[in-house]
């Protein structure tokens, strides 16, 4: 072999090396990219969900703010009434719906604030005592998260059974 041939070979597979080099980066970038697809996929759903949870929680304040308008504004002392009863009914369906807007990806203001509401109008209606301190404390719980932090799943489902436990209570006063 020839000097030339020598230098050419050596060159050659410096260029060689600096081809898997580039090949390696290449990979790598593309896996950085695909995980930024990723991550933005996650987050359109995520916002999605998060749409959906809020024009829930809106209907359900408008669902509060009918009722407010439709139900008696004190609870009679000698025993419910068919008003009182009625008005017990539509503040159980409250809660009821407020059950069904506690699921995965809910954010913790928005759901303190319908909380909050809730109470709000169920004291409004004359109930008072341990639901209403039940529900403001839950509403405490929900503002020690960030502002648009989602619940816990271990509070989701202690939530939830705080809410079963309201609607019994609300069912005692028919």
């Amino acid at each position: 072999m020839s000097e030339e041939d020598t230098y050419v070979r050596a060159k050659l597979t410096e260029i060689n090396g600096a081809i898997e080099r580039l090949t390696q980066m290449l990979n790598r970038m593309i896996d950085v990219i695909s995980a930024i697809t990723e991550v933005q996929e996650n987050t359109s759903e995520l916002t999605i969900a998060v749409n959906a949870n809020t024009e829930r929680l809106d209907e359900i304040t408008r669902m509060i703010a009918d009722l407010e308008l439709s139900a008696p504004t004190t609870m009679a002392t000698s025993g419910p009434g068919l008003a009182d009863k009625g008005a017990v009914s539509n503040l159980q369906a409250v809660l009821d719906t407020l059950e069904t807007q506690v699921r995965e990806g809910v954010i913790a203001s928005d759901l303190a604030q319908r909380i909050n509401e809730s109470a709000g109008i169920l004291e409004g209606k004359g109930i008072t005592g341990a639901l209403i301190v039940k529900m403001q404390r839950w509403t405490r719980i929900l503002r020690t998260y960030g502002r648009v932090d989602t619940i816990s799943p271990a509070d989701l489902a202690k939530l939830r059974n705080d809410i079963k436990e309201w609607s019994r209570e609300l069912a005692k006063m028919r």
